[in-house]
């Protein structure tokens, strides 16, 4: 019952490979056999309705599913043991396979379905396979979680979630306080000039890399978490690099503050430059598992990730909602 997105895919346009390829995969996740085919996507095409069917369009019909198998080639080769789907050696079919001890699968999957809320993209849009409201609020609050760990493998170090509501339920003060007691480099000092109610002055994560030394010019992140449509327009590298020491450091960290952010979405490799060079440092659906898998080497060295308690039920809930979805379905066959 999920969408295939046939507007993007008219005579007018190549398509969106990355769009096509996350149809497959969800419809591999939500299906009782966890199996997706190449021909879905030819025969959704055929049946849109939208053009007299000739051999020049089962070409182009072709073209579009081939595509979307080699998106998910690539996405295999990247991922390696992260990527929780199987395709058969020629191709023409892709198969669900993860595994619910794997952080890896787990958080691949949490990000598949949060690129593609009815927001975002029409392929989840039917009410059956439509995340609810409460399930949505709890996948984009784990997301927060699994980049708070992401970041942490990518500086090695521990990481805090920042961002507001926060899980200890600290204020913005007193939580800026206990992480530069870690940080110890500038002195949290509110400039009368800052803002009276910040929550967390566009800040989400912060993640340090400490030198034994205890001296500054380590490795220090501050990162926003974005996972609506308009991610994009959230960057925060101005913020990090002009404004937030400004406002509530005296003296400022001498240490420099690298911008970061972390999306649940799948990006086209001839678009990330321009994400990095407007957002700074990006972690996307093909970085941010890999990061995850790393992050649990870091928690048996004893380093702290803030709710890395929540990322190890994560699984847990990405399956309650594809079984009940799953369930629907079965019931309505």
């Amino acid at each position: 019952m999920i969408y295939f997105p046939i507007e993007e895919f008219s005579n007018s346009t190549k398509g969106d490979n990355d769009l096509a390829a996350d149809y497959l995969e969800l419809k591999a996740v939500l299906s009782s056999d966890c199996e997706a085919l190449r021909r879905d996507i030819e025969e959704a095409l055929e049946l849109s309705g939208d053009e007299v069917v000739d051999e020049n369009s089962h070409d182009r019909y072709e073209g579009i599913a081939t595509d979307a198998i080699n998106r998910i080639y690539e996405r295999k080769m990247v991922l390696n043991l992260e990527y929780p789907f199987d395709l058969d050696n020629g191709g023409d079919a892709i198969r669900f396979t993860m595994d619910e001890k794997n952080l890896g699968h787990a958080t691949y999957l949490l990000s598949l379905i949060l690129s593609n809320l009815p927001a975002i993209t029409p392929i989840l849009s039917e009410p059956v396979v439509c995340p609810s409201a409460d399930e949505i609020a709890r996948f984009r609050e784990d997301f927060q979680y699994l980049a708070t760990a992401a970041l942490a493998a990518e500086v090695g170090g521990p990481a805090w979630s920042f961002g507001f509501p926060r899980l200890d339920g600290s204020g913005f003060h007193s939580k800026l306080k206990e992480v530069w007691s870690e940080v110890r480099d500038g002195t949290v000092s509110a400039h009368g000039s800052a803002p009276d109610n910040p929550k967390d002055d566009g800040i989400d994560v912060f993640a340090a890399r400490f030198w034994t030394d205890g001296l500054p010019g380590f490795l220090l992140l501050a990162a926003q978490i974005a996972t609506g449509k308009s991610w994009k327009e959230k960057s925060v590298k101005s913020q990090v690099r002009d404004v937030f020491t400004k406002r509530w450091f005296s003296p400022e960290p001498a240490t420099d503050i690298i911008p970061y952010h972390v999306i649940p979405f799948a990006r086209r490799d001839r678009e990330f430059r321009d994400d990095v060079v407007v957002l700074g440092n990006v972690l996307h659906r093909l970085r941010v598992p890999i990061r995850v898998k790393e992050a649990v080497g870091l928690r048996k060295q004893g380093i702290a990730i803030e709710g890395f308690e929540r990322v190890e039920g994560i699984a847990e809930q990405v399956m309650l909602y594809i079984q009940r979805v799953r369930n629907e379905q079965e019931g309505r066959a």
